[in-house]
C-alpha cells in the first residue's frame, strides 16, 4: 500500500514524515541538502510561528526552521 504525499506545509504540529524529493532547484536546493533535507529523511514538525510561517522542524538531531513558500516544494510521505 503506497502511502499519501504531502508537502511539508501540509503536516501539522507534532507530525511527523520521511522527505521524498524537493521540486526547487539552485542555491536554497544545495543549501536545505547540506543541511540533511535529503531523501529518506525522518522529520517532525516542532512549530510555527503564529501566523504559521516559518516552520520549525526537527531532524538529524537539530532544529530547523524553513519558510512555508520553500515548505511547498518539499514532498513528503506523512507517518501515522
Amino acid at each position: 500500500m503506497d502511502k499519501q504525499k504531502f508537502t511539508l506545509d501540509e503536516i501539522p504540529i507534532n507530525g511527523s514524515g520521511i522527505i521524498i524529493d524537493m521540486q526547487m532547484d539552485g542555491i536554497l536546493r544545495k543549501k536545505l541538502i547540506d543541511m540533511g533535507l535529503v531523501r529518506g529523511t525522518k522529520f517532525k514538525v516542532d512549530g510555527r510561528a503564529p501566523l504559521g510561517d516559518p516552520i520549525k522542524i526537527n531532524l538529524r538531531g537539530y532544529y530547523l526552521t524553513i519558510r512555508k513558500n520553500d515548505a511547498k516544494k518539499i514532498i513528503v510521505e506523512k507517518n501515522g
